[in-house]
């Protein structure tokens, strides 16, 4: 493919792909490899798009700094082709990661969250009822606390002490 051809495929041949820092989601989130990310965005951002943020948490934990992504290569690379220019498929599910809040474009820029939150209950109620019962399920889990087991104290589990003048089984 010349370089012509590059420039009729995709709008931009590389972006700068870098962290989004949000103090919340940084520490309450789910990990985009997360099998909540899979189960419950998988609907809501399509497989294409979850599969492009999926990737940007692998590549961001590789290269905390960020690093350049060659639009071409990644599109090939998620199996979605270079056809399309900035309607095709690659183009699409980067504008979809962002209207979902998963990354913010400026140019050439991309910043991307390392983490997603967990859905609003709008996109809870867009997704096929039984995974609405099992993500309920899963909010219910989520605010138990964590079991524990407490082990009471039994004067017997305590070893008796030891006694320096008592006459030891070898001293006979």
């Amino acid at each position: 493919m010349s370089h012509s051809e590059h420039e009729l495929v995709f709008p931009e041949q590389t972006l700068n792909v870098v962290s989004w820092p949000d103090p919340v989601l940084d520490q309450l989130g789910h990990d985009p490899r997360s099998l909540y990310v899979e189960r419950y965005w998988l609907p809501i951002l399509g497989p294409s798009c979850l599969m492009l943020v999926r990737r940007f948490g692998i590549e961001l934990v590789e290269h905390p700094d960020g690093f350049e992504l060659d639009t071409v290569a990644w599109a090939r690379a998620l199996g979605v082709g270079v056809r399309g220019g900035k309607n095709g498929p690659f183009w699409r599910a980067v504008l979809r990661a962002c209207r979902f809040g998963s990354a913010q474009r400026n140019g050439q820029l991309l910043a991307v969250r390392r983490r997603l939150p967990p859905l609003t209950s709008r996109q809870v109620e867009r997704l096929p009822q039984q995974l609405q019962v099992t993500h309920q399920d899963w909010l219910a889990q989520a605010a138990r606390p964590p079991q524990r087991t407490i082990t009471k104290w039994s004067p017997r589990r305590t070893p008796p002490p030891i006694d320096p003048n008592a006459p030891t089984s070898d001293a006979a």
